[in-house]
């Protein structure tokens, strides 16, 4: 057998996952074409095909299959033992991708990003703020923050944050007009304003009563997939908003929104950055989580 380029193999484990030249190509910086050839030449290579080709659609053959669910760990593998002896030498370097919801980068990156691309200048980081639940193998990130009950099965897990609560507020002005709520099933009657999950479900307000957990599908004039458009709507007096705690204290500390249903609020809960496992952690992921559990007071992993 020639002797196959790594090239070759990075090529069809992209436009294997991809299912599409296109794709594969903007992930790899080359064009659609060049792809082809280097497929076709690794297909002559092994003697088997490995992508069945329509116009429509790309799949992997059985064979492709086989290829890609041996190949890709141990690409993944390869590149991180050469960054990480790349890094060996200086600091941290390269692209640091990380998917994450609207609260997560709201609390732990966007007042710190200054302090993180200035201690790391030969990182460039990526953010996808995203509500949607992501594959991260699948999508090609380096990690993944979420709360505990989300996170994604078979992967390393640490906390970024100290344990965060939930609570809903609202503007003095609505609480005259409409008066508090005493029981969640009373936000029934209220005008609430709803958060909008990445899947196109809407989230369910989280209480506990009893000491049972609660859930209450709510209703009201907006709907949003971003905190800081349901924030202003609260401050506004359009209807109560469910937030974390951090995001609103200023307001609530000023007496701009006030706090109701405080005695029926769940435990709290913290954010976790998750990672596939790996023998060696990469010098970029290390300092990741060096720098946010430095922000959170937390003791190094």
């Amino acid at each position: 057998m020639s002797r196959i380029p790594h090239d070759a193999l990075q090529a069809f484990c992209a436009i294997a996952r991809h299912r599409s030249f296109t794709r594969a190509g903007a992930e790899l910086g080359v064009s659609a074409s060049a792809l082809s050839q280097s497929l076709r030449h690794l297909e002559e290579a092994l003697g088997v095909p490995l992508l069945t080709r329509t116009t429509r659609q790309v799949t992997p053959t059985e064979a492709g299959e086989a290829l890609l669910a041996r190949l890709s760990p141990a690409l993944d593998e390869i590149g991180a033992l050469l960054e990480e002896t790349r890094q060996s030498r200086g600091q941290p370097a390269g692209l640091l991708r990380v998917t994450l919801p609207h609260t997560a980068a709201q609390l732990l990156f966007y007042p710190a990003l200054a302090d993180f691309t200035t201690r790391h200048p030969k990182l460039r980081l990526e953010l996808d703020v995203n509500n949607s639940l992501v594959d991260i193998v699948a999508q090609r990130f380096d990690a993944g923050i979420r709360f505990g009950e989300a996170l994604q099965a078979g992967m390393q897990a640490l906390p970024v944050s100290r344990p965060l609560r939930f609570v809903v507020v609202a503007a003095p002005d609505y609480l005259r007009r409409r008066g508090a709520p005493r029981q969640p099933q009373n936000l029934l009657e209220h005008d609430c304003l709803g958060y909008r999950l990445g899947g196109g479900g809407q989230y369910r307000w989280q209480f506990a009563a009893d000491g049972q957990p609660l859930q209450l599908a709510v209703d009201g004039p907006l709907i949003a997939n971003d905190n800081m458009a349901l924030l202003h709507a609260a401050l506004d007096g359009v209807g109560l908003a469910y937030l974390a705690e951090p995001l609103v204290a200023p307001w609530i500390a000023d007496g701009r929104l006030a706090v109701v249903l405080d005695d029926h609020m769940p435990p709290a809960e913290a954010l976790y950055l998750y990672y596939p496992h790996r023998p060696r952690q990469a010098a970029k992921l290390r300092a990741l989580i060096a720098f946010l559990r430095e922000r959170a007071g937390l003791s190094q992993a």
